[in-house]
């Protein structure tokens, strides 16, 4: 819910609780953002003998923003996650699967209770052009052990998180060229917390760069044709919409590297 107390005012207040289910490897099977829907890339199975447990995660917060001049939009808000079965994936050799066979395994972290506040500031710069710098701090505790938490602490104990405070900064730009109707999308989010280590938790960065590429000579009727490239080790496609851990807890996302043409109709 969002409403905007003062009249004339470009001040807004919203508020949010949300509820939401994931399934392990589900984003296998999600259409992904970038336009190509291609059939599962890769297998996974669960950590040792455990079975698949769906993530739940329930969601409240609070928040302000308000839009200055030049199209600048400050905002800051606070939440409050609690989390059941917190999803782990693994890749590489931490599996005991080659990464290039394209197998990972799955498992549950836990329950986890978390609480923070967030920042950003973004400007539009008409159409051409979008900036945005999001800074988030949570104060994590887990509350409930996972059920294969033996077989995760040989394999990746950087995943097993007691209690922490999670600092992360995500950068975005998105530009289109009006002479050759070229789309640039760049994602770069840094944190203290990622499980890239097995034995600890680091300091690491994902990322996420496309390219589209408008192809008006090949458009008929109503098809529009497009180009696309892109490469990247975000390994999920909703970054703001899951838990505070759902990238964090990826160890080792192999580097993908996608190109082909999508049509509309």
């Amino acid at each position: 819910m969002t409403v905007q107390p003062f009249a004339g005012d470009p001040l807004r207040v919203h508020a949010a609780a949300s509820h939401r289910e994931i399934a392990p490897g589900a984003e296998e099977f999600l259409p992904p953002s970038t336009g190509l829907w291609l059939p599962p890339e890769r297998t996974f199975s669960p950590v040792g003998h455990s079975d698949f447990l769906p993530e739940r995660m329930d969601h409240m917060e609070v928040g302000v923003e308000r839009e200055w001049a030049g199209n600048v939009v400050v905002g800051v808000r606070a939440f409050r996650q609690s989390i059941e079965d917190q999803i782990v994936t693994l890749f590489g050799t931490a599996t005991g699967v080659e990464a290039t066979v394209g197998h990972y395994v799955v498992g549950s972290a836990g329950d986890i209770d978390s609480y923070g506040w967030g920042a950003t500031i973004s400007r539009d710069l008409g159409d051409r052009l979008r900036t945005a710098v999001d800074y988030t701090q949570s104060n994590t505790e887990r509350t409930a052990l996972s059920p294969s938490e033996h077989r995760l602490s040989r394999l990746a104990p950087s995943v097993l998180r007691d209690a922490e405070t999670i600092r992360m900064l995500t950068a975005s730009v998105q530009s289109i060229v009006p002479v050759t109707l070229t789309r640039v999308m760049l994602m770069y989010r840094v944190s203290n917390a990622f499980a890239d280590k097995l034995t600890e938790p680091s300091a690491a960065a994902r990322f996420d760069v496309q390219v589209n590429q408008a192809l008006p000579f090949l458009n008929f009727g109503s098809a529009q044709w497009e180009m696309l490239a892109a490469v990247r080790n975000v390994f999920r496609e909703d970054l703001f919409e899951g838990s505070v851990y759902d990238e964090l807890l990826v160890v080792r996302p192999p580097k993908r590297i996608l190109g082909g043409v999508t049509v509309r109709f």
